[in-house]
């Protein structure tokens, strides 16, 4: 084979293989992504960026990703299959730009089955096929660290700047750019933050004027109802990354990879600096680590520095490169422990609610009016699911008034408080909240929105009465319609 055909071959591969597992691991969209969904649905349809018409607030942290949902749906793609093709993509790009990292430092047929490695990861597949911005995000961080290593200053600038509209952590990518500009060109320091601006700063005037704040509501909400402490989200994500026997094992050779690159200054000490910052603002934020989609960049971008730090300990025992080794631990790693963990670890209830929600959702469109107010447990799906309606969600991550109604509750609760007080609050901010916007419908997974109390109250009783679709009422849901 010439080098050619051989050359396209080894960068080829790993993304045909990254793009084929998350196609054969099939759509697994989790809420979440089903609130940007239906930003995107009204911005297409000429409502602007909101999740209510006509309620200017920001509960997305992804307004670049729910804007190029938008201008997929105004050229005919339906919202969900645009986030499912962005985000087979997107994997696909982080495998060749994880390639292209690791190409600075191993060999190519290390380079390669690390590339393979990743095609395979549990965690591409995951954040490929969720609907989420992940990938997408993980891809720009990537690019925007290469950008730096090769010193194209203003494109990392534009890079990170895009960065920082598909999640607000993408500040730390023109952050680390100007770390190395500063050790390497110092008077080219400006360009980098001249494009990250220009990028950044339409953006910016933009949300004030319209949402009073450039930084997205659904941080200090999910701050408030996910409230942790630094060490628990430290040992929850940690917990995370080392969930099973293969990845435990990329975990401990990544470590030793941050070992080697720290010691020889590889260039992949600049992977291991944004890790350490993305994993620090996880912590820092004390939100709870439930959220799998939080720490599946630093899984999948570990797999480099395992290569690595694998590749270095070989060369120091045999006393010289040994790449057919370090390229066969990594392909018995994809093949013998991720694959099993791609197809089966990743199944979870999700799949069961969604199609819940996606029913009562249907049930509900069919007769409630445009503008009927529906109050629910979990805003995604359901969020997506009525488009025409008047959606308030009880964690206040696009409900300001339902924010507002938890924190005065969770201060009031604390001021004399002796033990730690639950950020679920008391029942009694729930029934203010019905109170207050007479909705049309609840929705609610038992036993959230201290639903047992409120439905058992000759209040609510005179008010509402519980329906549903058939197979729902069978489970653990609750729909309550106004009487």
């Amino acid at each position: 084979m010439t080098e050619g055909p051989a050359r396209f071959l080894w960068w080829a591969v790993p993304a045909a293989v990254a793009i084929l597992a998350g196609v054969l691991h099939g759509t697994l969209f989790i809420d979440d992504a089903y609130i940007t969904f239906r930003y995107a649905e009204n911005l297409a349809g000429g409502h602007g960026l909101v999740f209510n018409p006509g309620e200017p607030v920001l509960g997305t942290t992804t307004p670049l990703f729910a804007m190029l949902l938008a201008a997929g749906k105004l050229l005919g793609l339906a919202v969900p299959t645009s986030a499912f093709a962005l985000g087979l993509l997107s994997m696909a790009g982080v495998v060749l730009l994880l390639q292209t990292l690791a190409l600075r430092s191993v060999s190519r047929p290390v380079a390669a089955a690390m590339a393979l490695c990743v095609a395979l990861h549990p965690d591409t597949a995951y954040m490929a096929t969720s609907g989420m911005e992940t990938g997408l995000s993980l891809a720009l961080v990537l690019g925007g660290l290469l950008l730096a290593l090769q010193g194209r200053w203003f494109l990392v600038g534009g890079v990170g700047g895009a960065a920082i509209l598909m999640r607000p952590d993408g500040i730390l990518v023109v952050a680390l750019a100007v770390l190395v500009a500063l050790l390497r060109d110092r008077k080219k320091l400006w360009q980098p933050l001249l494009t990250a601006g220009l990028v950044v700063l339409p953006w910016a005037l933009y949300a004030t004027a319209v949402y009073g704040l450039p930084a997205p509501h659904s941080i200090q909400a999910k701050q408030l109802i996910h409230e942790t402490r630094a060490l628990d989200v430290f040992t929850g994500q940690l917990g995370l990354l080392t969930q099973n026997l293969p990845l435990t094992a990329l975990f401990t050779l990544g470590v030793v990879g941050i070992g080697f690159a720290f010691v020889r200054r590889s260039e992949l000490l600049l992977i291991a600096l944004w890790m350490s910052a993305y994993a620090g603002s996880l912590v820092v934020s004390g939100i709870a680590p439930q959220f799998a989609w939080y720490a599946t960049p630093l899984t999948v971008t570990g797999v480099v520095l395992a290569a690595y730090g694998l590749d270095q300990a070989v060369t120091r025992i045999a006393g010289r490169e040994r790449p057919a080794i370090v390229a066969t631990v990594f392909l018995g790693i994809a093949v013998l422990g991720l694959m099993h963990v791609n197809w089966h670890g990743f199944r979870t209830d999700g799949e069961n609610r969604e199609a819940a929600y996606l029913e009562i959702g249907a049930w509900i469109a069919e007769r409630a009016k445009p503008g009927d107010v529906v109050f629910v447990g979990e805003v995604g799906v359901l969020g997506y699911a009525l488009l025409e309606q008047v959606v308030v969600d009880s964690s206040g991550i696009n409900s300001p008034e339902v924010f507002k109604l938890r924190r005065d509750e969770l201060v009031e609760l604390r001021k004399d408080a002796t033990e730690p007080v639950s950020p679920e609050g008391t029942w009694r901010w729930v029934q203010t909240t019905i109170d207050q916007l007479e909705p049309e419908y609840i929705v609610t997974k038992y036993p959230w929105l201290h639903i047992g109390k409120i439905e058992d109250s000759a209040g609510h009783q005179a008010l509402y009465k519980r329906t549903g679709p058939d197979n729902v009422m069978l489970l653990d849901y609750r729909v309550y319609e106004r009487r």
